[in-house]
C-alpha cells in the first residue's frame, strides 16, 4: 500500500502553503541534489484553454526546489497534432500567453521536439496487447537529478481521465512515440455515414493523408499521424474510433509510462492538482466547465496510487449542478464512455505502483 499525502481545499487555507506542507511532510525536498538540474514536468495549456495549472502553483514548486538547492526548469514536449504548441516557437509563444515566462516562473522553460537528443528505451515487458515497442525520451529529462511531475487532474475524451500517468506517457516522449500510442485511436471513415463531401477533413489534415475520391474521403495510411483532426473537425461526424480504442490507448499509455520510468535513474515525485476539473484535456480549447467542486492537492512517490486517489477524490466531490448527467464511480470515465481505470490497472500489473493507497491529510 502506498502513501498519498493530501491537502484539502475544504480547510479554506492557503493552497500555496499547502504545497509547502506536502513537500515538507514527504521528505522530497531533502532528496533534491545541491546544484543539480531538476525538471518540473507540466502541461502549459493550449492557446484558448483556461483550465490548465495556474502559473502561481508552478512558481511555488520552483521556489521550493530552489530553496533546497536544486536548479529547476519547466519542461514539456511539442504537440503531435495541429495546434499552437506543435513547434518550439509556437509552444513558447503560447506558454507566454498563458503566463509562463522565465520572469514569472522563476526558471527557464525547456520545450523539446524530435530534433533534440533523444534516448530510445525498449518496452521490455507487456502485460496486454500494446502498440508501442520502443519509446524515445528527451535526454534533458533523463539527465535531470530529480523530476516533479506536476499534473492537472481533468477528463480526457480518449483516456477518460488524465493525471500523472498520462503526463508521463504523452508529455515525456517524442512525437514518434505519441503517434505509436495513438495508433489505437486511428479514425475510420464510416461507410454508411451521411458524408456531404465537403472536404473539411482533407483540408485540415496536417500531412495531406486524406483526399476526396468521387466525393468521399480516402486516407493514405502511410501518411497518417493518428492526430484525429479529421474526427474532431468533420461537421457530419463521418469518422469514428474503432471499438475498444479508448481502452487500447490506455494500455499503450501505461506501457509507455513504464518505459519512461525504466530509463530514469533520478528521484521523482508526483503532484496532482485536483481543481478546475474540466471534462476535457488541457490540449482542448475550450475544455468545458468544471464538473465538480475544487478538491485539493495530492502528493505521492507512486504514480498509480496518486492517480487512483485523484479519481476517488473526484468521485467524492460534489458535482456542480448542470455540468454533467454522469455519476460516480469513475465520473470522468463515464463522461467519455470508457473505463478510465484501465490505465491504472495495466500500470499496476506493470509494477509501476499500486491502486491500494493510504490517504494522509496534511
Amino acid at each position: 500500500m502506498s502513501q498519498v499525502l493530501f491537502f484539502s481545499y475544504e480547510k479554506d487555507s492557503d493552497p500555496l502553503k499547502g504545497l509547502d506542507k506536502l513537500f515538507a511532510k514527504s521528505g522530497f525536498a531533502d532528496m533534491i541534489p545541491e546544484g543539480k538540474p531538476a525538471a518540473i514536468k507540466l502541461h502549459m495549456g493550449e492557446l484558448g484553454n483556461i483550465r490548465y495549472i495556474r502559473p502561481v502553483f508552478v512558481r511555488k514548486v520552483v521556489d521550493i526546489v530552489k530553496r533546497e538547492g536544486g536548479r529547476p526548469f519547466l519542461f514539456d514536449t511539442v504537440a503531435n497534432y495541429p495546434s499552437a504548441r506543435n513547434t518550439k516557437r509556437k509552444y513558447l509563444r503560447t506558454a507566454a500567453m498563458n503566463g509562463f515566462v522565465r520572469a514569472s516562473a522563476g526558471a527557464p522553460i525547456v520545450i523539446t521536439d524530435d530534433g533534440d537528443d533523444l534516448r530510445a528505451i525498449p518496452v521490455r515487458k507487456q502485460v496486454a496487447d500494446c502498440d508501442v515497442t520502443e519509446v524515445k525520451v528527451p535526454s534533458v529529462l533523463l539527465e535531470s537529478a530529480c523530476v516533479v511531475v506536476l499534473s492537472h487532474v481533468k477528463g480526457h475524451e480518449m483516456a477518460g481521465f488524465g493525471g500523472a500517468l498520462k503526463n508521463l506517457a504523452m508529455g515525456c516522449v517524442s512525437n514518434e512515440t505519441k503517434r505509436a500510442q495513438h495508433l489505437a485511436t486511428t479514425p475510420l471513415f464510416k461507410a454508411d455515414a451521411d458524408c456531404s463531401g465537403c472536404g473539411d477533413c482533407a483540408d485540415a489534415c496536417p500531412t495531406d493523408a486524406i483526399t476526396l475520391v468521387e466525393g468521399k474521403p480516402q486516407r493514405a495510411a502511410a501518411k497518417c499521424i493518428y492526430c484525429s483532426t479529421c474526427y474532431f473537425l468533420c461537421p457530419s461526424h463521418c469518422w469514428a474510433w474503432p471499438e475498444g480504442a479508448k481502452e487500447k490507448l490506455q494500455v499503450n499509455l501505461a506501457h509507455t509510462a513504464s518505459a519512461v520510468l525504466s530509463g530514469y535513474r533520478g528521484k521523482i515525485a508526483y503532484v496532482n492538482l485536483i481543481q478546475d476539473v474540466a471534462p476535457d484535456c488541457d490540449c482542448v480549447a475550450p475544455s468545458g466547465r468544471p464538473v465538480v467542486q475544487d478538491v485539493g492537492i495530492a502528493f505521492s512517490f507512486d504514480p498509480v496510487a496518486i492517480d487512483k486517489a485523484s479519481v476517488d477524490l473526484v468521485d467524492k466531490s460534489p458535482i456542480i449542478p448542470g455540468s454533467t448527467s454522469a455519476r460516480p464511480p469513475d465520473l470522468l470515465g463515464k463522461i467519455h464512455n470508457t473505463n478510465s481505470l484501465v490505465q491504472l490497472e495495466i500500470a499496476e500489473r506493470l509494477k509501476l505502483g499500486t491502486t491500494q493507497y493510504r490517504l494522509v491529510s496534511v
